[in-house]
């Protein structure tokens, strides 16, 4: 093993390249090389991030001095890529979700383990800002024990989803997969284990072709009942987590604005995220990746949280199927 990782690009769509570029001011881990399946892209990728191009996935797999790779690549080839990479005998960190079915994570996680190698899945909703704190709070008993939480992820994100692999549910596994895994996510981290007791969801647009506004109910084993709502065609937007306890209430804003606490007749407690001064998220999660690899640190989320974040989201469609 190099004293700094060496690690290739697969995937140079945005999300590729924004990782890419939060791995620069990392002092033990370098960018060696960018491969896509869009050859023109990975050329204006290389350009972009200063790397040279690989002419194919299996330069890099044969590449023997790259440790990781990152799997930035649409969520129906993640399977497939993922196993290749690690077979190859490289650590993974993978882009969410893991992959689009509970079997092909569960292999993933195996192959992984015989491999020896390290698997992390991009659950990095964990580590934005209110996120964060609100676990942090939580684990000091501001709020007393947890009674109940309510989630709701809105916005207009209709066009978003209307263009390429996004558009295709078998490509990208529709809004529950390819992005309300990081809200299923958070909440087990808050929590713990859940099942989904109800669920119903709404398709009013022909196009994308799956769920646009969804609802769930969640019981979770340590008795905190839950409801989590996401949509995709909410002209008003907003994010809102709003966490009931014994002694007090807690809640945030998601992305932006700021995290609150009050408990029973006492002032209201708040934080903004520059408050809070966490690391940039996507180079905190990058750096967790790297040094779990260098010096066998612990992850904050990794591949078997990916898959259970997977596993949920389709619990969550099953029930909305019937």
């Amino acid at each position: 093993m190099h004293t700094q990782l060496r690690i290739g690009l697969i995937g140079a769509g945005g999300i590729g390249r924004h990782l890419a570029w939060q791995l620069r001011p990392l002092s033990e881990a370098r960018l060696v090389g960018v491969y896509d399946a869009d050859p023109e892209l990975t050329q204006r990728a290389a350009t972009e991030l200063e790397v040279p191009a690989y002419e194919s996935l299996q330069a890099v797999l044969d590449d023997p001095e790259l440790d990781a790779c990152i799997l930035a690549t649409p969520p129906y080839t993640h399977y497939e890529l993922g196993m290749q990479i690690l077979q190859s005998g490289k650590h993974l960190f993978c882009e969410k979700p893991l992959a689009l079915t509970v079997e092909h994570c569960d292999a993933l996680l195996q192959a992984a383990q015989q491999s020896g190698r390290v698997l992390m899945v991009g659950q990095v909703l964990r580590l934005f800002p209110l996120f964060w704190q609100s676990k942090q709070w939580l684990q000091e008993g501001v709020i007393g024990e947890p009674v109940a939480v309510h989630l709701q992820r809105r916005g207009y994100e209709l066009n978003l989803f209307k263009e390429g692999w996004r558009a295709d549910p078998a490509q990208s596994g529709g809004v529950l997969l390819e992005m309300n895994v990081h809200e299923l996510d958070y909440l087990r981290w808050l929590f713990g284990e859940f099942e989904v007791v109800a669920a119903q969801g709404r398709q009013p647009f022909t196009e994308p072709n799956f769920i646009q506004h969804w609802h769930a109910l969640l019981r979770f084993e340590n008795g905190v009942a839950g409801d989590i709502e996401c949509s995709i065609i909410d002209a008003l937007g907003g994010y809102t987590v709003r966490i009931v306890g014994t002694e007090g209430a807690l809640e945030h804003t998601g992305f932006s604005g700021e995290i609150r606490y009050k408990r029973i007749g006492g002032q209201e407690m708040n934080l903004t995220p520059e408050e809070i001064g966490t690391p940039e998220p996507y180079m905190w999660e990058l750096r967790s990746f790297v040094r779990a690899v260098l010096y066998n640190e612990s992850l904050p989320f990794d591949g078997y949280d990916g898959r259970m974040a997977v596993a949920n989201a389709l619990a969550v469609l099953e029930k909305i199927t019937g």
